[in-house]
């Protein structure tokens, strides 16, 4: 049994993880990003990628840093682990769609949103990213209708117990989180309007 089974489903504080615990050095590549230090952030995730080399979220984290970098290809290839690692990662698919999105690669964007949307229907994200997707190839009528799931999952996703996931209920680490995710709602239903 592990510490946070034992501890009720919470997440130990960062006092309770040794430095060298990958799920500590995803938390301080996250604060690093959130600071803007993105070299530190890409030297957090290659420590927690070398501490746990099988974890999809570490992989998707170093990912989304080398997005931050602009290093398309690197970025490509953590996520390309990360589904290797965990086929049913949707964030992993979400990332890589972002990916081939910003190299213009709509038609492969499209298939990584629906590949993770397909596996976690209720991942709010995938459903936002593939409504910007549809805008852009002027799918109207689809991209409304993903940007209203998106909305919907959005709020319901916050509006929980807060409490510890239910055995069998899928993990979203390695995205954006709730604010976030609310202000990029907002601005992709104005680019709508335009």
């Amino acid at each position: 049994m592990s510490r946070q089974e034992r501890d009720g489903g919470r997440r130990p504080f960062a006092s309770e993880m040794s430095p060298h615990d990958p799920a500590t050095l995803i938390v301080e590549g996250e604060a690093k990003l959130a600071a803007g230090d993105i070299d530190g952030a890409v030297g957090a995730f290659q420590q927690a990628v070398a501490a746990s080399p099988s974890s999809a979220v570490a992989r998707s984290k170093l990912g989304i840093a080398y997005v931050h970098r602009k290093q398309w290809d690197a970025a490509a290839g953590e996520f390309g682990r990360a589904i290797q690692l965990d086929p049913t990662y949707a964030p992993a698919y979400s990332n890589l769609g972002n990916v081939y999105r910003e190299r213009g690669q709509l038609d492969h964007a499209v298939a990584h949103y629906q590949k993770a949307v397909s596996m976690d229907p209720d991942y709010w994200i995938a459903h936002q990213n593939l409504g910007i997707v549809y805008k852009q190839q002027g799918r109207l009528g689809d991209a409304v209708r993903e940007f209203k799931t998106a909305a919907r999952l959005s709020v319901r996703s916050t509006t929980g117990s807060g409490g510890p996931r239910p055995a069998g209920t899928p993990r979203r680490a390695g995205c954006l989180g709730v604010g976030s995710a609310v202000i990029v709602i907002a601005i992709a239903v104005a680019a709508l309007r335009r």
